[in-house]
């Protein structure tokens, strides 16, 4: 089946270990969009320091940030947005206290970070750029967080996750794209969900959608297109769930699907290949 819409994770998928976009990435994401292909951009990242990101590389697209909390088009016009009231994040961030102890918490709105004053440093000052004037209860008690951050100084995430699903119970997602903290976010924001939104505004069937990710926060998404990608770096998890295992993003395996996927169009269509 041709793939009409390649939906993405960033970090550990799309963006280099340290971050960075590569210029073949660039090159192939501008390329594919010139030849009908849409590219979505599927994050855990805050919203806006993800647009930032896509416009300094000169990249537009559908993007749903905060693990689908928030969606926006390809103008950078918000379609979609999922908050936890300040109810639910002030009872989430109550029984994580008291039920686990020892956490920390950080709070992501659209506009701001906070984190808890022991959140661990490393992650801290990697997010400096982000963090805002205000506190976790502050950002809590302004009812617009699209996602609760929880680490803890023993647990790495997935057991972690487990008893912070077992606290919570269903009325939130619960998920992780990295061993050091968890996200908790409305039940109705993952990635599976986004990817369903984007290709409905689109006007994409869903056979028809790549989805590329590399951490358990991606597995809802790869169950939602017709092709599930995962990176070779990819976590066990995602690895099983993947029909397609690409190169490594620091070897742009996004980059080379989207050429393939570029090349089976113009197969179709009669096109001589390129070089």
């Amino acid at each position: 089946m041709p793939i009409d819409l390649v939906a993405t994770d960033l970090d550990g998928t799309l963006l280099t270990g340290d971050g960075e976009l590569g210029d073949r990435v660039r090159a192939a994401v501008r390329r594919a969009q010139e030849h009908g292909v849409h590219v979505a951009f599927i994050t855990g990242r805050p919203f806006r320091e993800t647009i930032s990101m896509l416009a300094r590389a000169g990249l537009r697209g559908f993007t749903a940030a905060s693990n689908g909390a928030l969606i926006s088009d390809e103008r950078g016009e918000i379609r979609y947005e999922q908050v936890l009231t300040a109810t639910s994040a002030a009872w989430a961030v109550e029984r994580l206290r008291a039920g686990i102890g020892s956490v920390s918490i950080g709070a992501v709105s659209a506009e701001e970070l906070a984190l808890d004053p022991d959140f661990p440093a490393d992650l801290a000052s990697n997010w400096r750029d982000q963090l805002g004037a205000g506190s976790v209860p502050d950002l809590v008690r302004g009812g617009r967080v699209l996602k609760l951050l929880v680490a803890h100084p023993h647990r790495l995430a997935g057991e972690l996750a487990a008893m912070t699903a077992e606290l919570l119970g269903g009325g939130f997602a619960v998920t992780y794209s990295t061993t050091r903290f968890l996200e908790v976010s409305h039940r109705s924001a993952d990635k599976g969900v986004a990817v369903e939104l984007i290709a409905d505004a689109l006007q994409v069937e869903l056979s028809r959608v790549a989805c590329v990710g590399d951490m358990p926060n991606d597995l809802p998404m790869l169950g939602r297109g017709g092709l599930a990608v995962a990176v070779a770096n990819a976590a066990d998890s995602v690895l099983a769930a993947a029909d397609l295992v690409i190169p490594t993003n620091e070897e742009h395996g996004v980059a080379t699907l989207l050429d393939a996927v570029v090349e089976q169009r113009r197969a179709a269509h009669g096109v001589r290949s390129f070089n």
